[in-house]
């Protein structure tokens, strides 16, 4: 029987190395010389004495035979296996009854003592199968080194990812401007490494503040760029001869919406915003939202308002108008700007069953439960709480965002 070798399609002939302890090395020497001619034409077949470097003559061997029996102490045994195992060299174990042992993964187990065909039949056996492992064990070095470079593009990723991340929350406001009555915090969320949402709080000029969030639609680099790129398009006032204009909402979501199409490629990404100018001494506030989920107002009176000022996605329709929405905001009352991840950040069913994760609106109702805190930070606090104690929070769906805007019943400082 002959054995292909590695890769070149060229055979050789089976080579047997019997490894023995001293009583047993004579059984070895008379197997060596039987087995070549029971096993294939050109089989050859050497005895050797089990002991320390053993692992030097499985150069070239096709199957290792041990023989060894209960009286002898198997120096060296398992350095020889370890050697045969690094090389994918069959190994067949001949043991007498005291020291029968099960079987090991890829080693053969026969009594000392079997007849000489049969060991010739097992050898046989093992020895026609070893082409195929020999294969196997090249694929696996190719798989191997293929997963090392993965591993490392994967690590390198990783790496991008999470500096992408940083950059992205160094982009985000840390401190909020306080304008007179007007008091403002954030909760911000990503599902991932980056965040599809972004918001922004700007303080457009002595009496008025601006605040907005946009939401791409997916996840991911991609829509963190986009939001990015939609925030800093924000157009809030226009400057020239001595004087300035603040920009409509509904004005300054159409401008992006123009840009966004101006500038899209093959392929449409497109996302939903809301931007709200607030007149922080009068409370008077003028809201535009596209394709953005209603905004709530928790009145100081234990009411619950949401007000509907819809417009189309950024991005999709070329000519888009976008109403302007007015309302007032009273001592007191809460502005909760949020985007759609608190669709399903509070499970429809708490018990977590497979529908818990489908959009609900009880969102309103955690809305609720939290208006009586103390400040807009307090409130921005005890809704992350909230979240944390939800089904699935460990790995929430979508981006959380939510902008909470106060007017406060006495502003500070006076």
């Amino acid at each position: 029987m002959t054995a292909t070798s590695g890769g070149r399609g060229e055979t050789r002939a089976t080579t047997i190395t019997l490894a023995a302890t001293e009583h047993c090395l004579p059984r070895a020497e008379r197997l060596a010389a039987a087995l070549p001619a029971l096993v294939a034409p050109g089989a050859r077949a050497a005895a050797v004495p089990l002991g320390g470097g053993a692992a030097a003559v499985l150069d070239g061997t096709t199957v290792l035979a041990v023989l060894m029996d209960s009286r002898d102490v198997p120096q060296g045994l398992s350095e020889l296996l370890d050697a045969a195992e690094e090389s994918r060299i069959g190994v067949l174990m001949l043991v007498d009854a005291q020291g029968r042992r099960a079987p090991s993964p890829g080693v053969a187990v026969e009594p000392i003592d079997a007849d000489d065909a049969t060991i010739a039949a097992v050898v046989r056996g093992m020895a026609g199968r070893q082409h195929e492992v020999d294969r196997l064990g090249r694929e696996l070095a190719i798989a191997t080194r293929f997963t090392g470079g993965l591993r490392s593009e994967i690590a390198r990723m990783q790496e991008e990812l999470q500096l992408a991340a940083q950059v992205q929350r160094e982009f985000l406001p840390r401190d909020f401007p306080a304008v007179g009555s007007i008091r403002v915090d954030a909760f911000w969320r990503p599902a991932s490494y980056v965040s599809g949402d972004i918001y922004d709080v700007v303080r457009i000029d002595e009496r008025h503040v601006g605040v907005f969030i946009a939401d791409a639609v997916g996840h991911g680099v991609p829509a963190a760029l986009l939001t990015m790129v939609i925030c800093r398009g924000l157009p809030t006032k226009e400057v020239g001869k001595g004087s300035y204009r603040l920009v409509p909402p509904g004005e300054a979501l159409a401008r992006i919406n123009a840009e966004m199409i101006r500038h899209q490629g093959r392929t449409t990404r497109f996302a939903t915003a809301i931007y709200c100018v607030i007149d922080t001494e009068t409370g008077a506030a003028r809201i535009s939202s596209a394709g953005h989920p209603p905004p709530v107002i928790l009145r100081a009176d234990g009411e619950l308002d949401t007000i509907d000022a819809g417009g189309g996605l950024l991005g999709v329709f070329e000519g888009e108008q976008y109403p302007d929405a007015d309302f007032r905001l009273e001592p007191g009352d809460r502005l909760l700007l949020h985007s759609d991840g608190f669709e399903q950040a509070f499970p429809g069913d708490p018990s977590g069953t497979r529908h818990a994760r489908l959009p609900s609106k009880r969102y309103l109702d955690e809305f609720i439960a939290v208006r009586s805190a103390p400040s807009a930070s307090a409130i921005v606090e005890q809704v992350g709480r909230r979240i944390d104690m939800q089904f699935g929070s460990v790995h929430q769906a979508d981006d959380i965002t939510l902008l909470v805007v106060e007017r406060v019943r006495e502003p500070e400082g006076r």
